[in-house]
């Protein structure tokens, strides 16, 4: 080859280098940017102020734009109109963002340059919006990547701008652009109002575009859960499981009270507010099965699994709850609503044991504890694992062994995975490093620290930077499903609507510690000073290892009916609570709640437990009778009625001519009973009471039905005249016929001197003339005994 041949080759070569280059130059110069809209909603409410907008402003910052081949443009809508809007929401970021970091400002410049306001009220306008979108697509010819509407507004509003989105903002089908509509808490308050908003959503968008937010998720110490479990899956989970683990609790406590939110928290109280959501999510991921693939799992797997678990929790029931009321409450409820006279049994406080029924976590009891006015601001989750699992000698002193998960707050003050270190040695991921609290010596959840392994994250993002950036990346598992939404509330509605008609426990920041200690057996959980057990079962004291769980165990039924025990205020709180639940369902299925108290010394407390309840209980549909009564005028001494009214009616709101005594129509010097039974039938429909309580004398009667007098009365009778002896009044007593005919009766007996009669009745001997108490014949679910410690033999 000749040196002519060999420098035209090279020159070939060189120009084609140089064509190449211009080419690629070309091409990507020409290539086309790519822009998401993020578009949001209620962008000058509180939650925009306080969280989204800087959550914008660092899902801004986390693309790379040095380019400018990837933008990001948002809009910020509200009602205002354009001149008012625009103004406002300059204001509104220029408060957010004053930073003082260095570097920082030139970022927000360009951020601030990218945001714009809008007016979005009607559906005119979201068609406005969507079309300049699309026309700005088009004249600066970028490709849409993809559009994002967060909604910030009331859930009442979701529907109808769903379908203003829907209309008009969908992208062209045959772009690649996706749309993800999100929407915030709450989702509905029982399952019929969450199926009715997750249908109304899925008219409009498909699954994949629905992004129902639960915060939480969101949060650093909730996401360890996961990450914790997949990480030390090969020292873990031969331990996760019934086995070797004794109990969970999940705990969410809170300082701050409800001043300014009881409009919300009247219609949710706790536990809508933050356990049928919140821990709901952090027992799914503590008690789930694992991913196949734990470490390239699908999003939709992980959904699944939640679904699959939260189908296994064991139905709840009134047992599995107690629920209290901070002392303030009603005070802050009336400031809100500037009514003095409002009254709300909501609940700020709640503790709720719960079961998985499969066969990793059978018959664990795991406890969720959420409240507001509470001493500290904490939320953890504590697995404890079960007695001298690792410590094989010196078992008296062993340690608990558990790994705690601290999401927020607390002694610790920052999230952190604690792992006692009777336990496998966890792996310490990079992104977290190990610490050392400098705390005191079991000042931190209630353990000695430095028995444990402590780990922290390096770096600690808010909950919502995390949710905006799951948003745009299409993260659908760190919200929630639909389909996981209805299964949550299949399991909590029963709860919250018999939330809904107990009356919660009052108690004060300064002392709840004692005020709302409570007790947890099997599948009952109760205040620790109010703990009974009712059927089938009977009390001693009983303590667990760690003395933290004092259990009464019952070993017989009383006379094979419900026995309620307990000391003297317990036996009545709970008679009160069991009164106020049956009169709910009665106001619910009938409009009208009858009830008849008996006479005597021993309801007195009863009566003032009920008129201590005034205000907090509607009486409007109350019917209230007497069970017996002395021929004697109603102001007299002696006069059961007059103590009823001492003691209760007259604190209470309930209407005049809805209040019932047993006035005997004395005429001409006779007592007879019959203006009472004419009141009864013609006022009851088949004369059927919702609920009776009665007394129960020493020798055995009720009401006024005593040892040999039976014979005296008529069989048919609802009331009757009967005369004790001589000395006494004669009385007009409810008869057995009327009394069997009763939805509910509660036998009450309080004192020492009741202890020979329940003996003389426990074994379940029937012999109404000479203990007129076994008379009672209703089915065994209907009839139930409130006894106390002294009486019971």
């Amino acid at each position: 080859m000749t040196n002519s041949s060999i420098i035209v080759r090279h020159r070939n070569i060189f120009l084609w280098l140089f064509i190449s280059a211009c080419l690629i130059k070309v091409s990507s110069s020409t290539e086309k940017a790519s822009r998401t809209n993020v578009v949001l909603v209620g962008a000058t409410g509180n939650l925009a102020q306080k969280y989204l907008w800087k959550s914008l402003f660092n899902l801004y910052k986390s693309i790379n734009q040095s380019e400018e081949k990837y933008q990001l443009k948002f809009y910020g809508a509200a009602r205002n109109p354009a001149h008012e809007g625009d103004k406002l929401l300059n204001q509104i970021l220029g408060n957010i963002f004053q930073f003082d970091k260095s570097g920082e400002d030139e970022k927000v410049q360009k951020f601030l340059s990218n945001c714009q306001y809008v007016q979005l009220k009607s559906e005119k306008d979201y068609a406005n919006l969507c079309k300049k979108i699309n026309h700005e697509a088009m004249k600066e010819s970028i490709l849409e990547y993809g559009r994002i509407f967060y909604l910030s507004v009331p859930p009442f509003a979701y529907s109808r701008i769903a379908s203003y989105i829907s209309n008009h903002c969908r992208p062209d089908q045959e772009s690649k652009t996706w749309i993800r509509v999100v929407f915030e808490k709450p989702f509905g308050q029982d399952l019929q109002t969450s199926k009715d908003l997750t249908n109304e959503l899925q008219r409009y968008f498909d699954e994949h575009q629905i992004y129902l937010v639960d915060h939480y998720l969101g949060k650093v110490g909730v996401d360890q859960i996961l990450q914790f479990r997949m990480e030390n899956l090969p020292l873990y989970e031969p331990l996760w499981n019934r086995d070797y683990i004794s109990r969970i609790e999940i705990v969410m406590k809170e300082e701050e009270n409800c001043a300014e939110r009881t409009e919300f928290y009247n219609s949710y109280g706790v536990i809508r507010d933050v356990m049928q959501n919140h821990l709901t999510e952090i027992l799914a991921l503590v008690c789930m099965e694992l991913p196949g693939h734990q470490m390239a799992y699908n999003p939709s797997d992980l959904l699944q699994l939640k679904a699959d678990l939260l189908e296994k929790v064991k139905n709840l029931g009134p047992d599995n709850v107690i629920v209290g009321q901070y002392k303030d409450y009603i005070s802050h409820l009336r400031q809100d609503f500037k009514d003095i006279t409002k009254r709300s049994n909501a609940s700020t406080f709640a503790a709720v044991l719960l079961q998985v029924d499969n066969s990793r976590w059978r018959d664990v009891p795991i406890i969720m504890v959420a409240g507001k006015e509470l001493t500290e601001r904490t939320a953890y989750v504590r697995v404890v694992f079960k007695d001298g699992l690792y410590c094989l000698n010196n078992e008296v002193n062993c340690p608990t062994a558990e790994v705690i998960f601290n999401i927020q707050g607390g002694s610790l003050g920052i999230s952190a995975e604690v792992t006692s270190k009777l336990l496998p040695r966890p792996i310490l991921r990079p992104d977290w490093y190990s610490t050392n609290p400098t705390i005191n010596s079991g000042d931190s959840l209630g353990v000695r620290i430095s028995d444990y392994y402590v780990r922290s994250p390096k770096i600690n993002p808010d909950a919502y930077t995390v949710v905006v950036d799951a948003v745009f990346k299409g993260r659908q598992d760190m919200f929630i499903s639909t389909k996981n939404l209805i299964l949550s509330w299949t399991l909590w509605t029963p709860l919250v609507h018999h939330a809904d008609v107990i009356i919660p426990r009052l108690y004060d920041k300064d002392d709840n510690s004692q005020t709302l200690r409570f007790i947890f057996h099997k599948d009952q959980i109760a205040f620790a000073d109010r703990f009974t057990y009712d059927c089938k079962n009977r009390v001693k004291n009983l303590y667990s290892k760690d003395g933290n769980h004092p259990f009464d165990i019952i070993n017989q039924g009383f006379r094979n009916q419900t026995l309620i025990r307990g000391s003297p205020d317990a036996v009545i709180d709970n008679l009160v609570n069991d009164i106020l639940l049956s009169a709910t369902v009665a106001i619910r299925d009938r409009n009208v709640f009858h009830i008849a108290f008996p006479g005597g010394s021993t309801p007195i407390p009863l009566f003032q437990k009920l008129a201590s309840l005034g205000s907090r209980i509607s009486w409007s549909k109350w019917h209230i009778w007497i069970v017996d009564e002395r021929c004697v005028p109603v102001l007299d001494s002696r006069s059961n009625f007059k103590s009823l009214h001492d003691h209760l009616l007259r604190y209470i709101d309930v209407p005049y001519y809805n209040i019932h005594p047993a006035i005997a129509n004395q005429h001409a010097g006779f007592c007879d009973s019959s203006y009472y039974e004419q009141e009864i039938r013609s006022v009851m429909n088949e004369s059927i009471f919702d609920y009776i309580v009665l007394g129960v004398g020493s020798d055995g009667h009720i009401a006024s039905l005593f040892p040999g007098f039976l014979h005296t009365i008529e069989a048919n009778n609802f009331v009757a005249l009967v005369k004790k002896d001589y000395a006494d009044s004669a009385r007009i007593t409810m008869t057995f016929s009327l009394l069997n005919k009763a939805r509910t009766i509660s036998a009450l007996i309080l004192g020492k001197r009741k202890q020979v009669i329940v003996s003389a009745i426990k074994s379940g001997i029937i012999d109404i003339h000479r203990y007129p108490v076994t008379g009672i014949k209703i089915s065994d679910d209907r009839f139930k005994w409130f006894i106390d410690y002294v009486a019971l033999p």
